[in-house]
């Protein structure tokens, strides 16, 4: 289980990899979301939001009306944003799941994927 620093500090570091991915930021462009992550291991919540092609700062709570929600252990996110394992692998499997507009699940497992292979 990963506790709220664990999960602040992966996510930092792939929120500043992310934002300088050129590739990554096109994929983005005009696509201004809020992101709720749900762990079902602690029962945390954590709201992200992409905005003129950038990822914010991870906020603590689940803030605003979220357009997609992401589910999974405290582990899975921590993991997921160091880089550890395959998110598309994690989805497929249901051990992500994926809350939002067909379009914007699209959306996001194509920029996990880049955001994965890019490391």
């Amino acid at each position: 289980m990963a506790d709220r620093q664990e999960i602040a500090e992966a996510y930092s570091q792939w929120r500043a990899t992310s934002n300088a991915n050129q590739r990554l930021r096109k994929m983005v462009r005009g696509w201004d979301r809020v992101i709720h992550f749900r762990t079902t291991d602690t029962q945390e919540g954590f709201t992200m939001s992409v905005h003129d092609q950038l990822l914010s700062e991870l906020v603590f709570g689940l803030e605003g009306q979220p357009d997609v929600i992401v589910t999974g252990t405290s582990e899975d996110f921590c993991d997921m944003f160091w880089g550890d394992l395959n998110p598309s692998e994690k989805y497929m499997s249901g051990e992500i799941t994926l809350a939002g507009s067909q379009q914007d699940v699209m959306r996001i497992d194509a920029i996990s994927m880049v955001a994965f292979l890019d490391r």
